[in-house]
Formats: structure tokens, C-alpha cells, sequence
């Protein structure tokens, strides 16, 4: 259940402008704030810290409401709501520098790091919500798992992209390994097109064939998840027909069940248990 919040938030913005300061400036960063300028500009201020250089003077250069700062600390001292994206292995060491206010909300995108622990590290501040967006967030598209609910966050991520808000962070953890097979997706697509040029098919023919294939086939199953519809695979092949050909290969090949082993393999490289 969503709590009310009596801290900052979009319903204040007539009166003031809610500040987004972002710890960390890499692809992900870019990718949020991109989407963040279409859908609430206007409405916040972003201020971004200097690294990556490049990330950030490009943002800046973009956008009238983002600034890129001289350092982290100016970030969270100038910010409403800090989000944290560095990598793991640097953020106890970031937050170690930097000093949070009890007020501020803080919005933690550090792969593995769990709900508690970034609360320790940034005491005194109180409230973290946990978020994984994903790259397709700067078209306004994909998931954006989050835990736990928060009505700021909801508001500030909802439009976003797929809203999921987890009921426990064990949920949003596998949510999170579900997401390592983003980079096998374009290694299935990429095999597919290589094939095609073996045919005699021109690269970015068959690249812009494979591509839309699989855009238009992923609206189809967007579709039917937000209707609550199942998608039977056997309902999108004709008996004897070219998709159940390939389909059945890969069946009695296994391929299916390496997609689970896989994921098997993931969820044992980055710990289950949300870290304390």
C-alpha cells in the first residue's frame, strides 16, 4: 500500500521547483534524465555530478534545466531528491564523502545494493527507494521495477516507462537478474541478421528487418501483458509451418531450458539475498 508523503514533491511545483541531483554520471544516468526532460520539464531542475565529463557537459549542453555541478557534494547539498548511481564497488566510498539532510529522499539505482544498506550510508536521511530503470527509459519505454512504493517516486518515474512496484525486495532482486538477458536478446537478433547476409541479404537490411521484427512482436506481447493475456508461442505458428520448425529445433536442443540455466547462473553471481 502507497503511504501518503509529506516531504518534497511534484504537487509543490507551483510553488517551487523540486531539484533531482544525480551522484554518478554514466550511460544509466543519461538514459533517465533524457526521458526525465521529455516527460517533466519545466517542472524539476536536474543537477548532475562532473563524472563522467562528457555525460554530463552533454546533458547540460541539452537541456536548460540541467547543470553540471563541481562536485558530488554540491549535488546533494543543492538537491531535493538524490539519486544514487555509481557503481558497487564505489559506493561506500562516494557516500562515505558526502552529507545527506534527514529530509531528502533518496532514490538508489546501485546494482545489488539493497534498501538498507544505502540507509546506513546515507544517515541521516531516512527514506530510500530502491529503482531499476533500463536503458529504453530515455524513449519513455520499458520497466521500471521500484521498491518499496513511494508516491514522489511513482510520480517521478511513472511516466516514464512500465511502472512495477514490488511488494517485497526480494521480488524486485529477481526482477533485476530477469534483466541480465538484455544483452543475449541483441546476441539472438545479431546471430538471425548474420545469417540473413549469408543469404546474399544486405547488413542494414537485414539489420532493420530483425530489429523491427522483434520491436513489433514485443508491442504485440506488450499488449497482451497489460490486458492480462497469456501468449501461447503455439498460437503465433501454423502446423508444418517455418515458426514451428525453429521453434521445435530449439525445444529438442535444450535451448529453452539454458534460458533458465542462465538465469540460474545469474542469480548465483549476484547474491539472492538483498544485502544488509
Amino acid at each position: 500500500m502507497v503511504t501518503a508523503y509529506t516531504g518534497v514533491s511534484f504537487r509543490h511545483v507551483d510553488r517551487v521547483m523540486l531539484t533531482i541531483g544525480f551522484v554518478g554520471t554514466g550511460t544509466l544516468t543519461e538514459a533517465v534524465v533524457t526521458g526525465l526532460m521529455q516527460s517533466h520539464a519545466g517542472r524539476c531542475h536536474i543537477l548532475l555530478s562532473p563524472r563522467s565529463e562528457v555525460v554530463s557537459q552533454r546533458l547540460a549542453a541539452a537541456h536548460e534545466d540541467v547543470r553540471r555541478c563541481a562536485s558530488n557534494r554540491e549535488v546533494v547539498e543543492g538537491s531535493d531528491v538524490v539519486v544514487l548511481a555509481v557503481l558497487p564497488k564505489q559506493l561506500a566510498e562516494v557516500a562515505a564523502e558526502l552529507a545527506f539532510r534527514p529530509e531528502q529522499l533518496v532514490v538508489n539505482c546501485v546494482a545489488g545494493a539493497s534498501v538498507e544498506a544505502v540507509k546506513r550510508l546515507v544517515a541521516p536521511a531516512r527514506e530510500v527507494v530502491r529503482v531499476v530503470p533500463l536503458p529504453p527509459i530515455r524513449f519513455r519505454q520499458g520497466p521500471i521495477a521500484v521498491y518499496p512504493a513511494h508516491p514522489v517516486v511513482e510520480e517521478l518515474f511513472g511516466g516514464l516507462g512500465d511502472l512495477i512496484v514490488a511488494g517485497q525486495e526480494s521480488e524486485l532482486t529477481a526482477i533485476a537478474h530477469a534483466s541480465g538477458m538484455m544483452s543475449s536478446f541483441y546476441a539472438m537478433q545479431n546471430t538471425v541478421i548474420g545469417w540473413l547476409e549469408s543469404r546474399g541479404i544486405a547488413g542494414p537490411t537485414a539489420a532493420l528487418y530483425m530489429r523491427s521484427l522483434y520491436a513489433g512482436l514485443g508491442a504485440l506481447g506488450l499488449d497482451a501483458a497489460r490486458k492480462g493475456e497469456p501468449i501461447d508461442p503455439a498460437h503465433h505458428e501454423t502446423a508444418g509451418g517455418l515458426n514451428e520448425c525453429a521453434r521445435r529445433h530449439l525445444s529438442a536442443h535444450g535451448w529453452f531450458d539454458e534460458i533458465s540455466a542462465a538465469l540460474d547462473a545469474v542469480e548465483r553471481h549476484v547474491p539472492s539475498k538483498p544485502r544488509d
